[in-house]
């Protein structure tokens, strides 16, 4: 474990202590629901004949339950700056310490500063075990004094362990009730450069698939919120891509061959919804349009692939009785 961790975990033990003591509040259960649907084109430019161009469509609706103990908590776990905040809290409460106690507050330094001033002084300690300790002593209290002055101003203000509770963390369980539906019908046509000339193919992409329970066992638990009772927003790690299972047929010099597939969907669209959801209403609908960069398969040949995809999101947080 490193300094900054120990140092944390040390100095707002007490605090979370002291702040998490409230009155047992009646359970709750939510349903989350997303549904997303990916429209699209594609193309793959090679050379000469080699050519291919693709339109999709794809998506997943998801329905899964999760539950919260009832209890507000001061702090917002999903919040991206949570470590640094309450990183902040502990180096606050250690000045506070350091007050009382009649310590001077410790020098402001970066920490390659901090770096430097310590093996500097390692090495003018030598063997002595007592020098070293002191040393160490030394270093965690420069450590903690500085715990954001690499950020300066750009660091978020610090929790002061003054805030009221506001936040509700809901959890996915065990045979939740979850159930996914994932599409895809996606049709690939090009030409492959071939001695006697171009050469037809096409490639065909279906989904029509619900997942089974071991993949409904992942989401289950794979979920987690925090409702804001103060804004009515959600806070969560953002989407969480569910399976799919399909077939792909290539059909090529008059034949045809079908194989089973579980790699679909395009990267670009996931992303974004992941940021959509990270931080949002607790019901809403989005639209974005995706220039595709990363390249699924849209070509039996290499080539400079482009592509472009709609991106249609809607969510919903509810309450469930």
């Amino acid at each position: 474990m490193s300094h900054p961790v120990r140092l944390l975990a040390f100095a707002c033990a007490p605090v979370i202590l002291l702040l998490g003591v409230h009155a047992q509040a009646a359970p709750k259960r939510a349903r989350l629901t997303i549904e997303v649907k990916v429209e699209g084109t594609e193309r793959v430019v090679g050379t000469g004949n080699d050519q291919t161009s693709a339109k999709f469509r794809e998506g997943y609706t998801l329905v899964t339950y999760l539950n919260a103990d009832g209890d507000l908590e001061q702090f917002n776990p999903k919040d991206p700056a949570y470590g640094q905040k309450m990183m902040g809290l502990a180096a606050g409460v250690h000045a506070k310490v350091n007050q009382a106690q009649g310590k001077a507050p410790a020098k402001k330094m970066s920490q390659a500063e901090i770096q430097a001033y310590v093996q500097k002084k390692q090495a003018a300690c030598g063997s002595s075990t007592d020098c070293l300790m002191k040393l160490g002593q030394e270093a965690n209290e420069l450590m903690m004094a500085n715990l954001n002055q690499g950020q300066g101003a750009a660091a978020p203000a610090a929790y002061t362990g003054n805030e009221p509770p506001r936040y509700l963390s809901y959890f996915g369980f065990d045979n939740c009730g979850a159930k996914v539906h994932t599409y895809v019908d996606r049709t690939i046509t090009g030409t492959l450069a071939d001695v006697n000339g171009a050469v037809p193919y096409t490639i065909k992409e279906t989904v029509n698939y619900d997942n089974n329970a071991v993949e409904l066992g992942l989401i289950c638990n794979s979920h987690q919120a925090v409702f804001d009772t103060q804004d009515g927003s959600i806070w969560t790690d953002g989407a969480i891509a569910p399976h799919y299972r399909g077939t792909s047929v290539t059909t090529m010099r008059g034949k045809s061959t079908t194989a089973t597939a579980t790699e679909f969907g395009h990267g670009e669209p996931l992303e974004w919804v992941s940021t959509q959801l990270r931080h949002a209403a607790r019901t809403g609908h989005q639209t974005t349009t995706l220039k595709l960069k990363q390249n699924q398969g849209a070509a039996i040949h290499s080539g400079r692939f482009s592509g472009e995809a709609v991106v249609d999101l809607t969510w919903r947080f509810e309450d469930l009785k």
